[in-house]
């Protein structure tokens, strides 16, 4: 009997020490065959299905044609959602307002039980609050004696890991039309010491594709062709960006683009640094942001949404090929240290292209 107790401690100590060996709770799937998985809150209520629209499950995937007698709800039959891609960038362009694309995409991530945190439809930008992903490893992973006790246990393998998305809608020349750009941000549970904290993770790529490919569905595209539009598309456009020091003291960052191009690259940058977007003006090339200097990451969680300063980037053409984004502080205080950190960020921005 000493034996078999003293077995089964050598054992559990086995155990316990193979499981830090895990070094990928999630098993990559190619693209389309990845189950997007998320605990959702159960207090989410049912869902608004559109017209012509295919219902999302408890875990987001599509069944079979599901109507609608909420008619205030209805929206035309989407005729295509193409997917473009440069070097740094996907995006939708859907044959939709971008008004109705603002409604379908609320329900969209209703459907992965994602609450809306913040939303301004006037500039067309939605935030979803923070939502744990599964991270349980497969039991062909872990092996038939560990996947036998964590079942006996009713334990998992695996630190959490939690996501929020941000959906950016562009209108365009032709009313008809939006441009839809996607982007997920994540943190993760890490062991530092005795204590376990939140901090960012690097972007999981393939995710943020796959829940791309989740929206194309979900905006009318068929599953196949959405697939094979994203495999397919490869299309490649260099991006040069340069930070430079203005006369006025602050930082200036250079395009060589166009206006509209910088202006859809930086919001592009404005949303892969989760930055706070107040207002934008399309027409006069402005972004209203909120930033909190010399603040971590994990601080951001904890802040007041009044916390911060805010700050304005102007896009101005310089020629046809060349454009530049200006940092305007508000407050004209002309303050050392807010020159500073006009070059911090607009660093952080460049190291995006």
């Amino acid at each position: 009997m000493n034996h078999i107790k003293h077995f089964i401690v050598i054992f559990i100590a086995y155990l316990l020490t193979s499981c830090s060996m895990v070094s990928d709770p999630v098993k990559k799937i190619g693209l389309g065959g990845r189950v997007v998985n998320y605990q959702a809150d159960d207090t989410v209520d049912s869902l608004i299905i559109p017209p012509d629209l295919t219902k999302p499950n408890s875990q987001g995937l599509f069944s079979e044609n599901v109507g609608t007698t909420d008619k205030s709800f209805e929206v035309a039959t989407v005729q295509n959602v193409e997917l473009k891609r440069d070097t740094l960038r996907r995006w939708l362009l859907v044959d939709m307002t971008p008004s109705e694309v603002w409604l379908l995409s609320k329900e969209f991530f209703r459907s992965f039980g994602f609450k809306i945190e913040k939303e301004n439809q006037k500039i067309g930008i939605m935030e979803t609050d923070y939502l744990e992903i599964d991270t349980k490893v497969p039991d062909k992973s872990l092996g038939a004696i560990r996947a036998m006790l964590a079942k006996a246990l009713k334990t998992q393998y695996g630190l959490p890991i939690a996501d929020k998305y941000r959906i950016r809608i562009e209108s365009l020349d032709n009313p008809n039309q939006s441009e839809v750009y996607l982007t997920l941000t994540s943190i993760g549970e890490v062991v530092q010491g005795d204590l376990r904290v939140w901090q960012s993770r690097e972007k999981d790529v393939e995710l943020e594709t796959e829940m791309l490919l989740n929206l194309m569905v979900f905006l009318g595209s068929d599953r196949s062709q959405a697939i094979n539009k994203i495999k397919a598309s490869n299309e490649k456009i260099e991006s040069p960006v340069s930070v430079i020091k203005s006369e006025s003291g602050y930082a200036t960052l250079m395009f060589q683009y166009n206006k509209k191009q910088t202006w859809n690259y930086l919001g592009w940058a404005l949303d892969e640094l989760d930055v706070d977007v107040e207002d934008r003006d399309v027409i006069d090339g402005s972004y209203f942001i909120k930033l909190t200097k010399d603040k971590g990451f994990f601080s951001k969680l904890l802040s007041p949404v009044s916390s911060g300063q805010t700050y304005q980037l102007i896009v101005q053409q310089l020629d046809e090929s060349y454009s530049q984004v200006i940092f305007v502080d508000l407050s004209e205080e002309n303050k050392q240290d807010t020159i500073d950190y006009s070059f911090d960020f607009f660093n952080e921005l460049a190291a995006k292209f």
